[in-house]
């Protein structure tokens, strides 16, 4: 569990866009799909987010991959949820 609120936490804070920008997305989607298409449009967003991504996981001594395949594995639907 603290793995997926680091993981919420790194992908929430950059952020740029509200979530709406995202579109209608697959309901079905994945997380990370979804928290990603919300930053479409922002050049280093996505960028800041990685390295959020690192930092939390070197904090917590685990690979960058662990933390985003656990965000991954979530389908909530949207944007928002995921990162609420």
């Amino acid at each position: 569990m603290k793995r997926r609120s680091a993981a919420i936490l790194a992908l929430g804070v950059a952020l740029a866009i509200p979530a709406a920008a995202a579109g209608e997305a697959d309901p079905a989607a994945s997380c990370s799909g979804l928290a990603s298409s919300s930053r479409a449009g922002e050049p280093t967003a996505e960028a800041q987010v990685q390295f959020v991504i690192k930092v939390e996981a070197g904090h917590e001594g685990i690979p960058p991959g662990a933390l985003e395949s656990d965000f991954s594995q979530n389908h909530q639907g949207s944007a928002e949820s995921c990162l609420a």
